[in-house]
């Protein structure tokens, strides 16, 4: 019986210890990018910097082959600019659940609900608007995805860039 005991005894003690778990997980601070003097993360001014490269690449090759060029080119813009927006929420919010134990998982949930949210308003908003293209929003938009692409590249790139100069 001491046995059964000791065991509910080490049950109970996980249970109460459900938000400790967290502390194990190693988190290794990267070191900020400092623009115009503000301190960013790193991670973020690397997908940043993917979702805007991606954006400049789009505009400077498909644009010619376009007969309504400023169509086009608003539709992007707020594609991108959605982009970037939907990754400095996503970082936001991660570091706000990053540490809250059990609670994390519907914080997580809600804050993903709202950015898709968002992006089905302004998709919305751009296909009832006619003086942008709605594929170029659409583009725009999955330029997040290609930011987290790029992202592994840039950090090379940058990193390289450091130590050279």
């Amino acid at each position: 019986m001491s046995d059964n005991l000791e065991i509910d005894d080490i049950e109970d003690d996980i249970d109460d210890d459900d938000d400790d778990f967290i502390d194990i997980v190693p988190v290794i601070p990267e070191e900020p990018v400092i623009i115009f003097g503000f301190e960013i993360n790193a991670v973020l001014f690397e997908m940043i910097s993917g979702v805007v490269i991606f954006g400049l690449i789009c505009q400077m090759t498909i644009v010619w082959f376009l007969t309504d060029k400023m169509s086009f080119s608003l539709g992007l813009l707020l594609g991108i600019i959605v982009a970037v927006g939907y990754t400095i929420h996503m970082w936001w919010s991660i570091g706000q659940y990053l540490y809250m134990g059990t609670h994390a998982p519907g914080l997580a949930r809600k804050h993903m609900a709202i950015r898709y949210m968002v992006v089905a308003l302004v998709l919305g908003a751009a296909a009832m608007i006619n003086q942008l293209e709605f594929l170029a929003v659409v583009l725009g938009v999955l330029g997040i995805k290609v930011g987290a692409f790029m992202q592994p590249l840039l950090r090379k790139v940058i990193k390289r860039g450091n130590e050279n100069g």
